[in-house]
């Protein structure tokens, strides 16, 4: 590990796409990542020594970082940090107190905050409001994911730079073959089977329908929506994103449902992949990735009639999203929010 670096990234786990994202900006600038444990989040991405890694890495704590001890992970961060010189330090959201903490000591200058949350998700009320507001004015410049989540920065008068990152990370983009357009429309959900992804109102949607839903995931909901589903509704468990391009290419639409979620990244591999989207309003990517580039439609995520009605939109405009999903640059993309990063240093 060196001790100079334009950028020290403080993050909880190794998420893949974050890997990934690291790696593009280590290509031009030095980088230090530093984490404080592994989650048990579908996710997360082994590191190992023999990695092919652009960009150095360092564990504060080892095992869970649902188990860390706080304060010990703080110290190891201040210990680590003495022996550190870099040119910015971006802090990944505001919900590790260590971090939060740290972003007191070190130089506003120098403070930058990466942020996937919104003005869907996010209040400024009360006491946790001021705490939230204290550490952000402790940044110079902050990288909000999208649209709703720079507005949260403009409704409290940040002054400092933003930079729209466009996404949370970079996903797994690998070779694509033509899709073929299946009659019915195969319908797909992927991610976790908890309640805040709201599939029990998909699975009630889909039972009245009779339309083809593939749910992919895991959780502790699975069995009660399985109990639950009829036959048009089958669950595959959990796949690991590497292969989750097939699953994707061997269906039509995608639908997130979603009453909280801060972006979705699944709504990006969807696209990626070839399928128009029916995401809800709680969807932090609903504006940038869906009504900005009518890749899909929104829904309202409590009212079922308005999932009814988008799902009808989706058959009779299935041609025209389709065309437009097709149409988006990737690349240029991905470009532009390792800009995002890399710039903050002009």
């Amino acid at each position: 590990m060196n001790t100079h670096y334009d950028f020290v990234y403080l993050t909880n786990t190794p998420s893949f796409y974050k890997l990934n994202l690291c790696n593009e900006i280590a290509k031009t600038h030095s980088l230090l990542l530093i984490l404080y444990g592994y989650g048990s989040e579908a996710v997360n991405k082994e590191l190992k020594a023999s990695g092919n890694y652009k960009f150095d890495y360092h564990f504060l704590n080892e095992g869970d970082s649902n188990r860390r001890n706080i304060w010990k992970t703080f110290r190891n961060l201040l210990h680590l940090m003495k022996h550190i010189r870099c040119r910015q330090v971006i802090y990944a959201g505001w919900l590790a107190p260590e971090y939060n903490l740290y972003s007191f000591l070190s130089p506003r200058k120098k403070n930058v905050m990466v942020c996937e949350s919104s003005l869907l998700d996010v209040s400024f009320a009360g006491i946790a409001g001021i705490v939230k507001k204290a550490i952000i004015n402790r940044m110079s410049a902050v990288l909000p994911s999208g649209k709703p989540h720079d507005e949260l920065f403009l409704s409290i008068g940040f002054k400092g730079k933003r930079n729209i990152t466009g996404s949370v990370g970079i996903f797994n983009k690998l070779s694509r073959k033509k899709k073929d357009v299946h009659q019915p429309l195969r319908y797909l959900y992927v991610g976790r089977l908890v309640d805040v992804k709201n599939i029990a109102l998909l699975v009630e949607e889909f039972n009245t329908n009779g339309k083809p839903l593939t749910i992919v995931g895991s959780g502790p909901l699975e069995k009660d929506l399985k109990h639950k589903a009829k036959n048009n509704i089958y669950f595959t468990g959990f796949i690991d994103n590497e292969k989750l391009g097939e699953i994707y290419q061997a269906h039509d639409v995608f639908v997130l449902p979603s009453y909280y979620e801060p972006w979705g990244l699944v709504v990006e591999e969807a696209v990626y992949w070839g399928l128009p989207v029916i995401v809800s309003d709680k969807v932090g990517s609903s504006i940038d990735i869906v009504k900005d580039l009518d890749t899909g439609l929104i829904f309202q995520s409590r009212n079922r009639e308005s999932l009814h009605t988008a799902i009808n939109k989706m058959e009779k405009s299935f041609g025209k999203f389709y065309g437009k999903v097709m149409k988006v640059d990737w690349a240029l993309r991905d470009k532009k929010q390792i800009e995002a990063y890399t710039s903050l240093l002009d």
